[in-house]
């Protein structure tokens, strides 16, 4: 992220990040960590630490550079008080005329060997076919109700697992404007990325600043996990080279030191004719391995995508783009918008003298103890109160104020499946944190509701005991009468 060893820390990240995805892939994983691990892979085609990182400035520091004397009398002149200045610039305007047109030339060249090193690269082009084949799959895949009757956004700021307060709610008081922000969402993934390969900075500008403003305000209104900070940080590529001109000249102004720091490093040798080939081959591959990539997507997509046939003449290789992550399936609230909201309860059982299942009415003797903590995730840390509930006069207990803290612990309880090892971690976390106290089972309970009724249903997800004492006590525990 700082460039520091750029290139080998390049790799061992996507490394990690492939390895995180394929090991949550069936569990937590989300599409967030889909795009870092796309993102890194094509970053490895870049020309990264040439600029604007620690290995840059590194070699600024290290390496001889040439200095131009006008340089030097720029930087002199800055340094300079600012009465001397002004009384320079008397005697300057006093002496001669204006400057001549060899004067202009000379000072033009300066400024474009100054900004040579901001260009964007041709293989920036694989990040922005990344990115546009991410928005056109799933713009191509919304074809439900919610987003042709413009609800979507609406729909989904009323989800509790996703809205974020308080921006969440103040939107949902405008209709007309959640429905414009459906439309123009749908609009925006599904034709905006073309400007991004336009040759026109303004063009590329316009894409930057429509997909940054999408996913900053989606930040401010959802909770989607970290995938906007990669969608953000993947449209940077889109910069026009204008606009980083300005950034370092900013830069230069307000802190000289760091803007010299972020500038280019000095230019390397010329590469011999072997290296010159590699690179060549290297960027080759790059590019046929993104072309198999969009054909593997848009063959996924079967009809919905418009360029089918020309994918079929592509050869398959869905086996190793699954391996390195890079297999297109970006389904972002598509086809449809959620329409159920979604919380849970997770409740520990623990062990007292009369808590046992073999007597009658066992379970007025058995204390019940909340493991879901208001922070949204299952705490065990927590002191436990002299008075607990018993699982005879327990009752529903209220909404949290935050049902999930992130994503994952999200991602983790929507499924049944997925969740049922949260049984034996919370089993395994109560030993650690409560040796004194015996924890017999847990029970995980789920509460839905649909939109737009606000009435939840909460239904026993599954029980998990500990151990075999605690076994019987777990398996003949009684239904809630709030429990459906």
């Amino acid at each position: 992220m700082l460039g520091f060893w750029t290139r080998t820390s390049a790799f061992i990240c996507w490394i990690f990040s492939l390895s995180q995805q394929h090991r949550l892939n069936n569990c937590a994983a989300y599409s967030g960590d889909a795009l870092r691990t796309c993102l890194l892979f094509w970053a490895h085609f870049q020309p990264l630490a040439d600029v604007w990182s620690l290995d840059a400035a590194n070699s600024l520091s290290t390496k001889v550079r040439r200095v131009e004397p006008e340089l030097l009398q720029d930087e002199a002149e800055l340094r300079t008080p600012v009465s001397g200045l002004r009384e320079r610039m008397k005697s300057t305007a006093c002496s001669n005329l204006g400057p001549t047109r060899e004067d202009i030339d000379e000072r033009d060249d300066r400024k474009d060997t100054r900004s040579a090193g901001t260009a964007a690269p041709l293989c920036a082009f694989l990040l922005l076919m990344q990115m546009a084949s991410m928005y056109e799959y799933t713009a191509a895949t919304k074809v439900g109700s919610t987003w042709q009757q413009g609800s979507a956004v609406l729909q989904t700021l009323h989800l509790r697992q996703f809205a974020r307060e308080p921006m969440a709610g103040f939107l949902a008081m405008f209709p007309q404007l959640c429905q414009f922000l459906t439309h123009s969402t749908w609009y925006v993934e599904k034709f905006a990325w073309m400007l991004a390969f336009l040759p026109y900075p303004s063009a590329r500008m316009v894409a930057f600043c429509l997909f940054f403003g999408l996913h900053f305000g989606m930040n401010l209104a959802l909770r989607v996990g970290n995938f906007q900070l990669f969608a953000m940080s993947g449209w940077l590529v889109a910069l026009p080279r204008p606009f980083l001109d300005r950034l370092e000249a900013l830069l230069l102004r307000l802190w000289p030191q760091v803007g010299r720091a972020l500038q280019r490093g000095p230019k390397r040798p010329a590469k011999t004719r072997p290296q010159q080939w590699l690179f060549t081959i290297l960027q080759l591959l790059g590019f046929a391995l993104m072309l198999v990539t969009v054909a593997e997507g848009c063959r996924f997509r079967g009809d919905k995508c418009s360029m089918l046939g020309a994918a079929r003449l592509v050869p398959k290789a869905d086996g190793w783009l699954a391996k390195l992550a890079l297999n297109q399936r970006w389904n972002m609230f598509s086809p449809d918008a959620p329409f159920k909201s979604l919380r849970v309860e997770l409740f520990g059982v623990l062990d007292a003298p009369k808590c046992r299942g073999d007597q009658d009415s066992f379970w007025h003797h058995c204390p019940v103890v909340e493991l879901w903590s208001s922070k949204g995730y299952p705490s065990f840390t927590e002191q436990i109160p002299t008075q607990l509930p018993n699982w005879g006069n327990m009752s529903m207990p209220a909404p949290k104020t935050v049902d999930f803290a992130t994503n994952r612990w999200r991602k983790l309880v929507e499924d049944v499946d997925h969740s049922m090892g949260l049984g034996g971690y919370s089993c395994l976390q109560w030993r650690a944190q409560n040796p004194r106290r015996k924890l017999l089972g847990v029970w995980l309970v789920r509460a839905r509701s649909h939109m737009p009724q606000e009435q939840e249903t909460l239904v026993g997800a599954f029980r998990h005991w500990c151990d075999a004492d605690g076994k019987a006590v777990i398996k003949s525990l009684p239904r809630q009468p709030w429990l459906s």
